[in-house]
C-alpha cells in the first residue's frame, strides 16, 4: 500500500515538474474555459442576485411602510376620537354616568376601535371616568365571581371628596343598560390618575400627546396612551381625556407578511413593542420594582437578537448576515421620527426565499457550460498539436543552446507568425551568446512610507465651566465591600454620570479614584456652558437618587455624591510629553471647582456652585446663598451657593413652590446676618427651621449669630469665612 502511494506521489511530481507543452496548452485552455464559464455564471448570478436583492429591499420597504401605515391609521383614528371627546366635555360636572351624550360617545369609541383598552377622563378635582369592553369570563373587581353573561361594557368612576374616595364599577349590556353597580372597598382604591404620564404631560404641554410605553392599571399589560387636555369655554384647563392601546393588539397586523420570516416592532434599546411569533412577546417582568418590557435577548428565537446586535454594531438599516448556517436579509425602519421616534419596524427573512430560483438557473447554466467545455477540449487538443510540434522543435534547439551547442540546426517552418518570430529570436540569441555572457537582472525593492500631521503639545486660555464629583465616605465603602464587586459597582456609577455629562455637551477630563473631573466649553465652544453644567449636576443627583434606591434593594452600597461647579479662565489643550499626551485643563479655576466640591461636607449639601456660575444662569437658577468663603490656600473670599433647581429647563429640574420660598427666605436671613442684625437673622433662621424642618446650614448660622452677639466681629468685617481644610 505504501509503495503505491510513493509511486503516485512520484508520478504527480514528474507531471508537475516535467510536463510537456501539449499538456500545458490543454490544461491552460481548460482552465481558461473553466474560468470563462465560471465568470459568466458568477456575473449572471451576481447581477441577478443584486437585482433581486434590490427588488427585495424595495419590497421590504414597501411592506414596512404598509404595516407602519396600518398601525399609524389605528393611532390616527384614536387621536381623532379622543380629540372629538375633548370638544364634548367642557366642565368636570359633565363627567358622570348620567351624561347620556358622554356614555354614547364612549361606547361608540370602544366599539369602533376594538383594539383599544379603554377611553378615560381625569380631572383636577380628582374625578376619574373610564369605559372599556369586557373580555369573556370577566369577574367583579372586588372578588373573583363571574359577572353576568350579559355584561359587555364596564364603567369605572372614581370621585374624591376631601379625604374620602369612592370607586364604583357599573356593568352594562349591549343596549347600554346598567345591570349592576359594584363599589370597591377603600383598601382596593389605589389608582391616582394625576401621577400618570398621560395626565401630567398633556396638561403640562397643553396639547395632544402620545405617552411612552407604560403599564395599564386595570390589566397590568404594557401599552401607550393618547391624551388631550380638557378646557372650559373660557380656556381654563380642568382635566384630560385619553385612550390607551395595548401593545399585543399589533401582533395580528404583523402576522400577515406573506413570506417565511420575522416581522416585529422594537425600541432602539431592543425592547419588544410587538411580536407575532411569541405567545406573550410584550409581557413585563416584575422581578424588580420597575416593570420593564422584554428585550430580544429574552426571546426563545435568538435570530432577532443576532440581527439587532449587528444593527447596533454596523449602524445600517439594511444588511445581510449569517446565522446558524443560513443567510438572512434584515431591514430596520424607523416607525415615526416625530411621535414614536424610538420605535423600529423590523423584517428578517431568509435570503434563499429571494434567490432560490437564481440558484436553480445557476445549476442549469453550469450544466450547459460543462457540455461546451467538453466540445472545446476536442478542438483544443487538435489545436494544441499544431502549436506544440514546432514549439517542441524550438525547445530542442534551446536545449542545445543551453548546452553551449551553438551550431545551426534545420530551421523550423510554421505558418504561425509567433513561432517564426521565436525561431528568429533563437537564432539571434545563439549569435549573441557567441559574444556575450549571461545577463541576470536585479530587482529593486522600494519601501513606501505614509506621512501624517503630528499632534503637538500646546494649550489656550479659555473661559470654561468645571464640575467635580466625589463619593462621600468612599474609603469606608472600599474597606468593607469586596474589591471585585466594588469595581463593577463603581463602573455602573461612572457609566450613568458620564452619560449625563456627555448628553449635556460636557467633556470628561479624567477619573480621579472615585471622583470625576469634567468641563464645558472645550474643545467645542458652548455659549450655555454654565447652564449645561448645572443641568448635569442636578440630573446626576436625580439619577443617583433612583440608583441608590435600586442599589439599596440589591444590597449594594449607596453612593452619596457631592458636586462642585465653577466658571472661570483656565488653560486647556494637549498636555504631557511627546510620547504621551492628554487633552486636559489646568489653572486656579480647576482647583476652585475641586474645593467647592469638598465644601459640601462642611455645609451638608450636595451641589455647591460659585458666584461666577450664578451670574451666568441668573434667570434660571433656584439657589440659596451658603457663605462667603476663602478656600484653603486662598485669601480672597468667594460667594458660594447651593443649587436646588432650574427654571425654564428640563421638567425634572423645575423647582417646587416650597423650594422657591425656602431659597427666598434663606437669602433674606443671610442678608440680615451680613448686615450684623444678629437677632433678626436668628429669628429668621429659626422660622425657616420651623417651617421647613431642621437644616444644618441654618443651625450653623444661628450659632455664628449667637457667637457674634457675644463677641462682635471687627468694624471692617466682610463676612468671609476662612476654611482651614480642603
Amino acid at each position: 500500500m505504501s509503495t503505491i502511494f510513493v509511486y503516485i506521489l512520484g508520478a504527480l511530481k514528474r507531471l508537475i515538474t516535467q510536463r510537456n507543452l501539449r499538456f500545458d496548452i490543454l490544461s491552460s485552455f481548460f482552465i481558461i474555459q473553466v474560468l470563462t464559464a465560471s465568470s459568466i455564471v458568477y456575473y449572471t448570478y451576481t447581477n441577478n442576485s443584486e437585482s433581486i436583492l434590490e427588488l427585495s429591499q424595495k419590497m421590504m420597504d414597501d411592506l414596512s411602510e404598509s404595516k407602519i401605515d396600518r398601525i399609524r391609521t389605528r393611532f390616527e383614528g384614536v387621536q381623532t376620537a379622543v380629540l372629538m371627546g375633548s370638544y364634548i366635555l367642557k366642565s368636570s360636572n359633565e363627567i358622570s354616568t348620567s351624561n347620556k351624550i358622554l356614555l354614547d360617545y364612549s361606547v361608540a369609541v370602544v366599539r369602533q376601535y376594538p383594539f383599544i383598552e379603554s377611553i378615560f377622563m381625569g380631572t383636577e378635582d380628582g374625578k376619574f371616568f373610564q369605559i372599556k369592553i369586557l373580555p369573556p369570563n370577566s369577574t367583579y373587581r372586588s372578588n373573583q365571581r363571574l359577572l353576568p353573561k350579559k355584561a359587555k361594557i364596564a364603567i369605572r368612576a372614581i370621585e374624591r371628596n376631601g379625604l374620602s374616595t369612592k370607586e364604583t364599577w357599573s356593568y352594562m349590556d349591549n343596549d347600554s343598560r346598567i345591570l349592576e353597580v359594584e363599589e370597591l372597598p377603600p383598601s382596593q382604591i389605589l389608582y391616582n390618575h394625576k401621577v400618570r404620564e398621560w395626565y401630567q404631560r398633556s396638561l403640562q404641554t397643553r396639547s395632544q400627546i402620545w405617552t411612552n410605553i407604560y403599564i395599564f392599571s386595570t390589566t397590568g399589560l404594557p401599552g401607550v396612551a393618547n391624551a388631550v387636555p380638557l378646557s372650559t369655554y373660557n380656556g381654563q384647563y380642568f382635566g384630560v381625556i385619553g385612550s390607551d392601546i395595548p401593545l399585543d393588539g399589533f401582533a395580528e397586523i404583523l402576522k400577515n407578511i406573506h413570506f417565511e420570516g420575522v416581522s416585529m416592532i422594537l425600541t432602539k434599546k431592543g425592547e419588544i413593542v410587538a411580536s407575532p411569533f411569541e405567545n406573550s412577546p410584550a409581557k413585563v417582568s416584575l422581578t424588580n420594582p420597575d416593570a420593564q418590557l422584554k428585550t430580544v435577548k429574552d426571546l426563545s428565537n435568538k435570530l432577532p437578537a443576532e440581527a439587532f446586535r449587528l444593527y447596533q454594531i454596523n449602524n445600517k438599516n439594511k444588511f445581510i448576515f449569517s446565522y446558524e448556517d443560513q443567510t438572512y436579509i434584515a431591514s430596520f425602519k424607523d416607525y415615526d421620527p416625530v411621535v414614536f421616534k424610538d420605535w423600529l419596524y423590523v423584517i428578517i427573512m431568509p435570503i434563499d426565499n429571494l434567490i432560490g430560483q437564481i440558484k436553480e438557473t445557476q445549476q442549469n447554466t453550469l450544466l450547459i457550460s460543462f457540455v461546451i467545455l467538453m466540445l472545446s477540449i476536442l478542438f483544443i487538443t487538435y489545436l494544441a498539436h499544431r502549436v506544440s510540434k514546432p514549439i517542441i522543435q524550438l525547445s530542442q534547439q534551446a536545449n542545445r543552446i543551453s548546452g553551449f551547442d551553438l551550431t545551426y540546426p534545420d530551421q523550423v517552418r510554421s505558418g504561425i507568425q509567433e513561432i517564426q518570430q521565436l525561431q528568429t529570436s533563437i537564432n539571434t540569441m545563439r549569435a549573441s551568446l557567441v559574444s556575450f555572457g549571461k545577463f541576470v537582472p536585479k530587482k529593486l525593492v522600494r519601501k513606501l512610507l505614509e506621512n501624517g500631521n503630528e499632534v503637538k503639545i500646546g494649550g489656550k486660555n479659555k473661559k470654561l465651566t468645571f464640575m467635580f464629583t466625589d463619593i462621600a465616605d468612599f474609603t469606608t465603602i472600599s474597606e468593607t465591600y469586596p474589591a471585585d464587586k466594588l469595581v463593577n459597582h463603581l463602573s455602573e456609577y461612572f457609566e450613568e454620570l458620564t452619560e449625563i455629562i456627555a448628553n449635556t455637551n460636557g467633556t470628561v477630563d479624567k477619573f480621579i479614584g472615585d471622583a470625576i473631573m469634567s468641563f464645558w466649553g472645550a474643545p467645542a465652544p458652548d455659549r450655555d456652558q454654565a447652564m449645561n453644567a448645572c443641568k448635569a449636576a442636578l440630573l446626576c443627583q436625580k439619577r443617583l437618587n433612583d440608583l441608590n434606591r435600586k442599589w439599596n434593594f440589591e444590597k449594594k452600597p449607596i453612593l452619596i455624591t457631592r458636586i462642585g461647579v465653577h466658571t472661570g479662565e483656565a488653560i486647556v489643550g494637549n498636555m504631557g510629553s511627546t510620547w504621551r499626551m492628554i487633552y486636559s485643563a489646568l489653572g486656579d479655576s480647576v482647583n476652585l471647582a475641586s474645593r467647592l466640591e469638598g465644601l459640601n461636607k462642611h455645609y451638608h449639601t450636595s451641589i455647591i456652585i460659585s458666584e461666577d456660575v450664578v451670574h451666568q444662569i441668573t434667570d434660571h437658577a433656584i439657589v440659596r446663598p451658603l457663605d462667603i468663603v476663602a478656600v484653603k490656600g486662598k485669601k480672597k473670599g468667594v460667594k458660594i451657593y447651593e443649587l436646588r433647581a432650574l427654571k425654564n429647563s428640563d421638567p425634572l429640574l423645575l423647582p417646587t413652590d416650597e423650594e422657591i420660598n425656602f431659597c427666598a427666605k434663606f437669602d433674606r436671613a443671610v442678608t440680615l446676618y451680613r448686615d450684623k442684625r444678629w437677632d433678626e437673622a436668628i429669628e429668621q433662621f429659626i422660622r425657616i427651621e420651623t417651617e421647613y424642618g431642621k437644616d444644618f446650614t441654618a443651625a450653623l448660622y444661628i450659632n455664628r449669630c449667637k457667637t457674634y452677639k457675644k463677641t462682635p466681629p471687627p468694624h471692617n468685617w466682610d463676612g468671609i469665612f476662612v476654611m482651614k481644610e480642603k
